[in-house]
């Protein structure tokens, strides 16, 4: 498995630098019920359940400057590392499948993270911009809690709306999920089923 890991780090660059600036995507086999932290340059991005047990990341970009990024993913076992780097300063979007169970973990320099349908672990900050995450059984949760240093707080499933400078939320409920959100300047919102 440890070879299979060092291709890709080889491999998925080149994949990515030989498309056209129209799309581009990378694909690793990886087990349900398992961890993924994904490191994620400027941009907006879209986490959702895929329909198999892979990691799929597809960017697109309305710029030649698409054929810079590179995506990397190490898989081992039940946990994986996403790296996606040299992305275009605008109108960069990536959407990344991920297997229905799956904990996340996920740091983005700036930009938008929009977290749909995954169930498990969520550990997500971001430096400057937005995250979303939806929250449509808030009882599979037990330890949740969201900050900002500047910017709001939007939880209708939690029961929460703050904003202004330094606000947070912490609670404790009967679920076996832990929610941690956090942005230095921007929005948080956890939403509830519409």
């Amino acid at each position: 498995m440890k070879h299979l890991s060092f291709w890709l780090i080889l491999l998925v660059p080149g994949w990515l630098h030989g498309q056209n600036a129209d799309g581009t995507s990378a694909r690793q086999k990886f087990i349900s019920g398992g961890s993924i932290r994904l490191h994620l340059e400027s941009g907006g991005y879209t986490i959702i359940p895929g329909d198999s047990e892979n990691i799929v990341v597809r960017c697109t970009a309305n710029t030649e400057q698409l054929k810079r990024v590179k995506v990397v993913i190490k898989a081992s076992g039940a946990s994986a590392e996403v790296y996606v780097s040299e992305t275009p300063h605008n109108n960069f979007q990536a959407t990344i499948e991920v297997p229905r169970q799956t904990n996340l973990w996920a740091r983005l320099t700036a930009g938008e993270l929009d977290v749909r349908g995954v169930e498990g672990d969520k550990n997500i900050e971001v430096l400057a911009g937005r995250i979303q995450v939806d929250v449509p059984k808030p009882e599979l949760y037990g330890h949740r809690d969201a900050s900002v240093m500047t910017g709001s707080i939007e939880a209708a499933p939690f029961d929460i709306s703050k904003g202004g400078l330094f606000r947070s939320f912490e609670q404790h409920g009967p679920g076996r999920y832990r929610l941690h959100a956090h942005v230095m300047t921007g929005e948080i919102d956890l939403r509830g089923s519409d």
